[in-house]
């Protein structure tokens, strides 16, 4: 079985790694699927990286199959991975999550502030920038500060 190998990525670099594999096979077909060997988490507290590749597929059930290590042979440090559909590439799942966030209106400060630990803030504004062009997100003035909110999200009236 092919594997991909995680260790010393951070987590942005590792779900990027994780989701070009994932993507590579699920275009050619899937196959027999691969494991993804992401540690089990040295701190002791369950691993960052295994939290995160184990979110996204949770998070998104019609693009693959899984299996934990540790429901094969009790070792936490890996997932088996079997692709049927690509996954959201990372500027997906951001603006996604910058949408998800502004459900209730949140200044550009609020999302930066909330994002910068994972992207870097040229990124978060430009997608800013991309989701009100593109109608999924909204803005307006209170108290003299731009507020963005989720286009799908009426104003009380």
């Amino acid at each position: 079985m092919e594997e991909l190998d995680l260790h010393g990525l951070r987590m942005a670099e590792a779900l990027e790694a994780f989701v070009a594999h994932h993507n590579s096979l699920a275009a050619s077909g899937g196959g027999t699927g691969f494991k993804v060997i992401h540690g089990y988490g040295s701190s002791g507290s369950g691993g960052e990286i295994r939290a995160g590749i184990r979110s996204l597929l949770h998070s998104n059930p019609g693009c693959a199959d899984y299996v934990p290590g540790e429901d094969m042979d009790g070792n936490p440090g890996y997932t088996v991975v079997y692709p049927r559909r690509r996954l959201p590439t990372g500027s997906q799942r951001l603006w996604d999550a910058m949408v998800e966030f502004c459900a209730t209106p949140k200044t550009q400060a609020d999302v930066v502030h909330r994002f910068v630990r994972r992207n870097a803030e040229p990124e978060i504004v430009q997608g800013l920038r991309e989701l009100e062009r593109r109608g999924r997100l909204r803005s307006f003035v209170k108290n003299g500060k731009k507020h963005l909110v989720d286009a799908r999200i009426r104003p009380r009236v």
